[in-house]
Formats: structure tokens, sequence, C-alpha cells
């Protein structure tokens, strides 16, 4: 039966590899992952999304500030139509500096333990016989493991 287990590098995936020794169990495989060296993009593509987006701020704001420049405009010497038009790019232009001003504060910030300081990770796969593997899973799943999977 073989495992093949992920870890993030720590403490806890070297006293796992120990103990699976001690057990009897030799064929053990680790290959590291490469951390990212990149930062993400910052505008997403059409196949790729993080989440992030940098235009639902600005459409908002333009719809607000059209719809206010557009009932003043009735009363100022332009007309509505001009003054929807103008409020609708001081919105868009405010709402896009709200969001990029969110951004860079957001990337300014210290990032938390987890994601700062993270390692690489691990890919482990354990060979052992059928006898031994409720063994082997526990022991994978006590060291923290962070996904499991297993095949015959």
């Amino acid at each position: 039966m073989q495992f093949f287990a992920t870890f993030e590098y720590s403490v806890f995936t070297e006293i796992l590899v120990s103990e699976l020794e001690a057990k009897g169990i030799t064929d053990i495989y680790a290959v590291p992952l490469d951390a990212r060296k990149q930062t993400p993009r910052l505008m997403d593509s059409l196949h790729r999304s993080d989440g992030v987006s940098f235009l639902d701020k600005p459409f908002v704001f333009g719809f607000l500030f059209s719809t206010i420049g557009a009932s003043k405009g009735f009363v100022w010497t332009w007309g509505p139509v001009v003054w929807g038009l103008i409020g609708a790019a001081a919105g868009i232009i405010f709402g896009l500096l709200i969001s990029v001003l969110m951004y860079l504060l957001k990337e300014r910030k210290p990032r938390s333990r987890r994601t700062d300081k993270r390692g690489s990770e691990i890919i482990l796969i354990v060979t052992c016989e059928d006898s031994q593997s409720e063994l082997v899973e526990d022991l994978l799943w006590d060291h923290m493991a962070l996904g499991l999977a297993k095949t015959k």
C-alpha cells in the first residue's frame, strides 16, 4: 500500500520519518516543493481570479456620483446629462483611488504567521504492507499532514 501525504516543512515531518523508520517502514520518499518566488499578478485574467476586484468600488461610486450629478444637473447650468457624465467619471476615479489605497495598505501590513513565514511544502510517499496501513495512516495524521491519499 502507498500513502501520499503533504506537509509543511517542520520538525514534525522529521520526527514522523524517524518514527516510521523505527516501526520498520523504510520505503519512504520525500519530495520538497519549491515556494513561489514571484508575487501574484495584480490584475486577474479571464481564467484565473484571486477574488480581489479593483472595479467593484469604482462602478458603485460611478453610479452613485452620476445619479447625484444628474439630479443636481436639472438645477445647474450644463444640464443633467453632462453633470451625470461628470459625476460618473468622478465616481469611477474616486472608487479606483480607494481600491488602490486599500490594496496598498493591505500589502503593507505584516501578514499572518501562516502565510508570511511559511516555508515550502513536502510530499511524503510511504510504501508499506497492508497490515501496517492503519499505523502509517495514524502516524501521518498525528504529525500534522495537510492532506492524505492512499492507493493499493
